[in-house]
């Protein structure tokens, strides 16, 4: 069996397991996936990667056993000669001409699948930026700057004047407090990553915003923020580059990049200072020093700071499949923001969210019909 036929056996096993397997297998081999885009190059990489595996293992028994180091070698390079031949090298020339027909039509739906893309990205470009005013109306709301006009409207509506006038007197609190704070507690992808002390900074949030990249390969999550005492940034932002994000498949992660936080001192929310007193020892027995250490607390914040790629030279098995689970898992809030919270945030934040998501998925399930009974 050739090398390519060995390839094309482990691709037909490969095709059932899921991208963030493959993925994970594939780093634990030292292969790096930022490059691949589409599964069918991870699938590939991945049979590549087994094959070539098995092949050195084969030789190196080969060599051991036999200790013809020549003779390996020039196995290999007929190997190498196996993997430049084409899968249809023993097709029949008629047969070839068709496979090459099948090719070019591939080729000319690629072509029309790029220009879908394209005019996708910019639909849903123009869309994001008719949608900006909308989310301006409801950030002033937010903030209080419709407080007015919004009790007005209601006390012409009710013709009841005196009534909004003495409930307007009564109001302390401009605009909606906690408003984002509690669309992102409500939403479950997300509500667990915000801790006690994150409220009071919280309340600081006076926006969140999705800017999708204008080739469609990624967006860039902005949160705005009121001046506070926790930090100097007036927006704290993410990106994500997935070069598949306007397809239906599995997405594939490029890039991601967050941003530093500048905290006030003393104001961290993501890192406690702890101070240990140290007993001396040796000639320094009976002296004691004060040291103070960094330990990382509970805070939403965290989302801001990516998880770190290991050295794949040190990293075992297990830390890879952490850090594989750790990029799913800050996916998944990205994608809550872009797709959930922001263009539905008022319904997260008066709980109506959720129940509408699950109205919707019952409609789209098929029931099945009563059975008949007996007669």
């Amino acid at each position: 069996m050739t090398t390519e036929e060995k390839i094309q056996a482990e691709i037909e096993t490969a095709k059932g397991m899921k991208i963030s397997e493959l993925k994970m297998k594939l780093m634990a081999k030292g292969v790096l996936t930022t490059s691949f885009v589409e599964k069918h190059e991870i699938v590939r990489a991945y049979a590549e990667a087994m094959v070539k595996e098995s092949e050195s293992a084969g030789a190196d028994s080969s060599a051991c056993l036999n200790g013809l180091a020549k003779t390996a070698v020039e196995d290999d390079n007929e190997d190498d000669d196996d993997d430049d031949a084409p899968v249809t090298e023993g097709l029949p020339s008629y047969m070839k001409l068709r496979v090459e027909k099948l090719k070019e039509i591939h080729e000319e739906r690629e072509a029309l699948m790029k220009e879908y893309l394209a005019e996708r990205a910019l639909l849903e470009t123009k869309y994001e930026k008719l949608s900006e005013p909308s989310f301006d109306q409801r950030k002033e709301v937010i903030e209080g700057g419709m407080d007015a006009e919004i009790a007005a409207a209601a006390a012409s509506e009710d013709d009841e004047t005196s009534s909004a006038s003495e409930t307007a007197c009564e109001e302390k609190d401009h605009g909606i407090p906690q408003f984002w704070a509690c669309a992102i507690h409500q939403m479950p992808v997300t509500q667990g990553l915000v801790s006690e002390q994150d409220i009071e900074c919280l309340g600081s949030l006076r926006d969140v915003r999705c800017q999708s990249y204008e080739n469609g390969d990624g967006f860039r999550l902005e949160f705005r923020f009121a001046p506070n005492d926790f930090f100097e940034n007036e927006v704290l932002t993410k990106s994500y580059e997935v070069p598949n994000l306007l397809l239906a498949d599995e997405p594939i992660l490029k890039n991601v990049t967050g941003c530093e936080i500048r905290w006030k001192s003393g104001r961290s929310l993501t890192h406690t200072a702890v101070t240990k007193q140290q007993r001396g020892t040796g000639k320094n027995l009976g002296q004691t020093r004060t040291t103070t250490q960094q330990v990382r607390s509970d805070s939403f914040f965290h989302f801001f700071q990516p998880p770190k790629m290991p050295s794949l030279e040190t990293a075992d098995e297990e830390e890879v499949m952490r850090l594989e689970q750790a990029f799913d898992e800050d996916y998944d809030v990205a994608q809550a923001f872009r797709s959930h919270i922001i263009p539905k945030a008022v319904l997260w934040f008066a709980g109506n969210a959720m129940e509408q998501e699950m109205d919707a998925a019952l409609e789209g399930m098929e029931w099945p019909e009563p059975e008949t009974p007996p007669s």
